[in-house]
């Protein structure tokens, strides 16, 4: 298996490159790749890989993620789910109880899981929504998240 780190990775599209430990080209990577789940991928994130050759060059294959970003203060617990230490957020997106706590407070997403769950919400509730549309309509609901404090960035 080969190794490296994602430098560029489009949510949007499913697609990004990893750049290899060795200092060789750039890799394409499509999300499809990826054994696991794809929001994993993100500027960063060590990963390790196979490469096959196209016509177009590198391509990863079977990817997996190997690590946290450098510098990433999210720990394991964090990305399991478990509650962030001394706040309200689960890195996560869902409460163990699937409600508010007993303080009456509720889970605040990260941007990159509120990103998730608009996504996927727009696609189950609405499939016929082009790729144009569903951004459109994540940015803006995003943008209401930052105002009213749903999500930390």
């Amino acid at each position: 298996m080969l190794t490296g780190k994602v430098v560029r990775f489009d949510e949007v599209r499913g697609y990004g490159f990893i750049a290899p430990d060795d200092g060789s080209d750039d890799v394409f990577v499509h999300a499809n790749m990826l054994d696991g789940d794809k929001w994993a991928l993100a500027p960063g994130v060590p990963v390790e890989y196979d490469a096959v050759e196209t016509d177009r060059g590198p391509k990863a294959v079977l990817v997996r993620v190997v690590g946290a970003p450098a510098g990433a203060e999210r720990s394991a617990a964090a990305r399991a789910g478990v509650a962030v230490a001394g706040g309200r957020g689960r890195e996560s997106g869902h409460a163990a109880t699937g409600g508010d706590d007993e303080e009456g407070l509720c889970d605040v997403l990260s941007e990159r899981a509120f990103s998730a769950e608009t996504t996927e919400a727009l696609v189950t509730s609405v499939p016929d929504l082009t790729g144009a549309q569903i951004v459109a309509v994540r940015a803006r609901m995003l943008a209401l998240a930052r105002r009213h404090g749903w999500v930390e960035g």
